[in-house]
């Protein structure tokens, strides 16, 4: 597949427009069919243009690219006039963010200082690249699921068979996560179930007690007595495996001697809030990841669940994007309190099905 068609896989139907640049020149390579009409001009037409040449006022983004290319960060901005003919001077607001060897340049004509503040924007933004996610996915999803079969035709251990069926289950849990990231930024409360929550954090703490983990110390400390969770058990599991994996990111990132992750579940009283299905419901069931990294940096404290906030030299920020919707989808809540050493996710969860409706309580 080409690179262009790489790209209209990724966002051809994002209402807003989408510039890629080559990281080295910065000439253009890509643009959706937004970025065409608000600009008046084919692709075909600009293609190879520079970045400072393609319309008035892009000249201002070229640092702005050159930084990104260098550091590999995500920089946004606001107040940006760009100039069309025949149209006029439009402000907009700017993503700029590495994408392999390129550079992506994300507008919008919304009033600067909108984007990504509430819940649309930000299901729009990840759902833009859901499309990528699931593209890029599925191919090596299929080699891998090969590759075990294959393996497990010579191998007889009991252990060994466990451990493949560990991988092949994830696989197609993946697959079927990637299925659906193409509709990302649509709310979707289908396949939801009663099941028990520890399951699903026993198995994918499973996933990472390693050799590459063998300094980490993790802990599990659980409520036997909890009741079922309400939800979907394979977006849950995608919400556990992301905090764990930044739990442990934070570990490595600290270097430090004696790392710990501990896994609590524990029955919270008197918190309820408002459906997405209707009606008031209790949130009785938290679940806390707890690491004594680092810590979150304190200038993105209060927006890492914003798409593209990342303290990560390599990261564009959608993991907690990711959880945050997951989480809303559920009617939960999720919250973040960190300082040195100590880093607490705490979810709120619904239990007993929709029907748990509530007459009073903390309502959130």
């Amino acid at each position: 597949m080409s690179k262009a068609a790489m790209h209209i896989d990724l966002v051809e139907t994002l209402p807003d427009p989408v510039f890629v640049f080559k990281g080295t020149n910065l000439a253009l390579t890509w643009m959706n069919t937004a970025a065409e009409s608000w600009l008046k001009g084919s692709l075909a037409t600009n293609l190879g243009r520079s970045l400072e040449n393609l319309a008035g006022g892009f000249s201002a983004l070229k640092t702005v690219a050159q930084n990104a290319a260098n550091t590999g960060a995500t920089i946004r901005g606001h107040n940006l006039d760009i100039y069309i003919p025949g149209t006029g001077s439009t402000e907009v607001s700017y993503l700029v963010f590495p994408y392999k060897q390129n550079i992506a340049i994300v507008l919008s004509t919304n009033r600067a200082g909108q984007w990504a503040d509430n819940e649309s924007d930000n299901g729009q933004a990840v759902g833009m690249f859901g499309q990528m996610l699931a593209h890029e996915l599925k191919n090596p999803l299929a080699g891998i699921y090969g590759a075990v079969q294959l393996l497990e035709s010579n191998i007889s251990d009991d252990a060994d068979l466990e451990i493949t069926a560990l991988i092949k289950s994830e696989v197609k849990r993946i697959g079927r996560l990637a299925d659906k990231m193409e509709d990302f930024s649509v709310r979707d409360d289908t396949n939801y179930e009663n099941f028990n929550i520890h399951t699903i954090l026993r198995k994918a703490l499973l996933l990472f007690q390693n050799k590459d983990n063998a300094g980490i110390d993790f802990t599990e400390t659980y409520d036997p007595s909890l009741p079922d969770v309400y939800g979907n058990s394979d977006k849950l599991m995608q919400v556990v495996i992301n905090l764990i994996a930044n739990g442990i990111d934070a570990l490595r990132a600290s270097q430090k001697n004696g790392g710990r992750l501990e896994i609590q579940t524990l029955y919270r009283a008197g918190v309820s809030k408002k459906a997405p299905w209707g009606g008031v419901h209790a949130l009785p069931i938290e679940v806390k990841i707890i690491d004594n990294g680092g810590g979150i940096p304190e200038h993105i404290k209060d927006r890492i669940f914003q798409p593209f906030v990342t303290g990560k030299a390599n990261g564009h920020g959608l993991g907690l994007a990711l959880v945050s919707k997951i989480i809303d989808e559920h009617g939960g809540i999720v919250n973040c309190q960190s300082g040195k050493n100590h880093t607490v996710f705490s979810l709120l969860l619904p239990c007993k099905g929709k029907k748990n409706a509530l007459a009073g309580g903390k309502k959130l």
